[in-house]
């Protein structure tokens, strides 16, 4: 599903974020991104789903060179990457359902494909009955399951997520990362940046540590958070 090889992402300042990253996440998979700030773990998320493309080597995303794609493209393969936020980054004044249904529209789905597929990813999350309220009345752990929600409205075959937890408590943020492995489980592959330790060492998933822009760790098997 996503094959990094050999990159190297520069900034137009001069920072280096990465320096020649191998990386490989297959169908299904569920991989931690560990790290300090600055390690390098949100700018290979951007690569995923081409906010950025790299300065020196490959992406390869579902078969997909990122770099080679041509702009009018880029909308196809982000059906096929689902992203997830900190922040929810929610629109206000839509409510649940409009939330859900503004990844469709930006993609040309029709009204029918909202009216079938708004509903299945709700009913996934835990929100059906929830689909008429307003960002604002709801906790932010449901904000973040509407987030999701959004996020697999497509049927990506990639899911990102950008620290899913970093504004909720730890029971919540437990419950977040349960349906982040359903999701996993049912073939979607998930690819998480993440500081939470006890969250990572609790999940027992494959952690990959990054340090300086260079992956130091790659712990397939379930290595726990141990941060370099």
């Amino acid at each position: 599903m996503i094959h990094v090889e050999g990159v190297t992402v520069v900034y137009s300042d001069g920072t280096r974020a990465l320096s020649g990253v191998d990386l490989q996440v297959d169908r299904g998979e569920f991989a931690f991104l560990v790290g300090a700030s600055g390690s390098g773990k949100s700018t290979l998320l951007h690569l995923v789903y081409r906010e950025l493309v790299p300065t020196e080597g490959r992406v390869i995303i579902a078969g997909q060179d990122v770099a080679s794609l041509p702009r009018e493209r880029v909308p196809y393969l982000r059906r096929n990457v689902g992203v997830i936020f900190q922040d929810f980054r929610l629109l206000s004044e839509r409510n649940v359902w409009e939330n859900v249904a503004f990844a469709l529209e930006v993609v040309g789905a029709s009204r029918r494909e909202k009216y079938r597929k708004v509903p299945l990813a709700l009913e996934l999350v835990g929100l059906s009955e929830k689909e008429q309220s307003f960002p604002h009345q709801l906790s932010g752990g449901e904000q973040q399951r509407v987030s999701i929600a959004r996020a697999l409205v497509n049927n990506p075959a990639i899911l990102v997520a950008d620290e899913p937890t970093g504004n909720l408590d730890p029971d919540i943020s437990w419950e977040i990362m349960q349906l982040l492995t359903n999701i996993a489980d049912r073939g979607t592959t998930v690819v998480c940046a993440t500081h939470d330790r006890v969250i990572v060492d609790g999940m027992r998933r494959r952690v990959v540590s990054l340090v300086g822009g260079t992956i130091v760790r790659d712990a397939r098997g379930g290595g726990g958070y141990d941060e370099p």
